[in-house]
């Protein structure tokens, strides 16, 4: 039996919490659980491959030690629960400021 949309949802927004809460802890062995390990990182006008430069840019001064309040999560309107690869949020569309 598959979960209810409802359900995926929360959990996706679950994970959203748990990635954006490494940048106030700095426990970035938790991106093994969160993130995998060839991710497609967008940022900068740049792309990279691979969970350290998630990680590095927690350790980076700036970065890190800040507090994100989630207000609102809205699943992305991809027609699937899940989104698509080029769509897939970063910590600049999550609002996060150090």
């Amino acid at each position: 039996m598959s979960d209810s949309a409802e359900a995926i949802s929360e959990r996706n927004a679950e994970v959203v919490r748990r990635y954006l809460r490494v940048f106030e802890t700095k426990e970035v062995a938790e991106f093994a659980e969160l993130v995998a390990e060839d991710v497609l990182v967008h940022g900068a006008g740049l792309r990279f491959r691979g969970r350290h430069h998630p990680e590095g840019s927690v350790l980076t001064p700036g970065l890190s030690n800040c507090r994100v309040q989630v207000d609102d999560l809205s699943p992305l309107t991809t027609g699937s629960p899940w989104p698509s690869p080029s769509r897939t949020p970063t910590t600049a569309a999550a609002g996060i400021s150090p």
